[in-house]
């Protein structure tokens, strides 16, 4: 039988080691939805989000990730229903952490005003990436690389 120590020694290596088969999974996810390869990403992000919630718990804005990644994957199946579950459990832990970061909320409104772009919404399209571009310029300004994604895809509505 292990001593208190141990088992909180084996705690703290149990977690490290979940924590980074998070950032691999989360990684490989992205790779293949960067290079286009939707069906491919969607076990990792899957596999991320399980080992996710088992650290850190339902309900968490450390699950947003795992989320956005997921919601992206499917909208590039043009599975629209899907990703937009994902995207509410998205939204959902971000309401319940008002302390998110702004760059999380630009992530989540573009991924919504992608979403609403491809279904036809241009009206509900605009607001979400209005909102994208709000929160990217107060994380890095106006003029910076990441807050360009916004304005581009506002340009495409």
């Amino acid at each position: 039988i292990p001593s208190v120590e141990e088992r909180e020694r084996q705690e703290r290596t149990l977690k490290k080691s979940r924590l980074g088969l998070i950032d691999l999974c989360r990684m490989e996810a992205t790779k293949f939805l960067v290079h286009g390869d939707f069906e491919l990403s969607i076990p990792g992000a899957v596999q991320a989000l399980r080992f996710s919630l088992e650290v850190y718990g339902a309900g968490k804005i450390e699950l947003v990730p795992c989320y956005l990644l997921l919601a992206e994957a499917n909208l590039g199946l043009g599975r629209h229903k899907q990703a937009e579950e994902y995207l509410s459990l998205a939204n959902w832990s971000i309401l319940k952490n008002p302390d998110c970061s702004n760059r999380t909320k630009s992530q989540l409104y573009r991924n919504f005003g992608k979403l609403y772009a491809s279904q036809g919404k241009h009206e509900e399209a605009l607001r979400q990436l209005a909102n994208d571009v709000y929160f990217s310029s107060l994380q890095v300004g106006p003029e910076h690389i990441e807050t360009a994604g916004g304005y581009y895809y506002l340009a495409t509505v």
